[in-house]
């Protein structure tokens, strides 16, 4: 299942999951690198402090979680506190 581009201002409702993309849309927009406590307020910014990550496949994520996946898949590196997109930052057109 996918899940179309949420980059606009969360309404209140039921939760709505944020694809793990539009965070790699708001790391890309601080230059590609961004410490985690520089994108977590982006993204709760963005997309509200309650919001909910997925990814293509509908896996659902807390913040942490979605860091850990997009890290796995080569989306992005983590090291300590700092984020850099990575060497796969994009969907593979699944």
């Amino acid at each position: 299942m996918r899940y179309g581009s949420l980059m606009m201002t969360p309404t209140p409702g039921p939760a709505v999951i944020v694809p793990g993309h539009d965070v790699l849309a708001l790391l890309a927009g601080h230059g590609g690198q961004a410490t985690v406590a520089e994108l977590r307020m982006d993204a709760e910014r963005t997309f509200g402090p309650d919001a909910v990550y997925g990814n293509c496949h509908g896996d659902v994520f807390d913040f942490e979680g979605l860091l850990a996946f997009l890290a796995s898949k080569g989306k992005l590196a983590r090291t300590g506190d700092r984020l850099v997109l990575g060497a796969v930052p994009a969907c593979s057109g699944h």
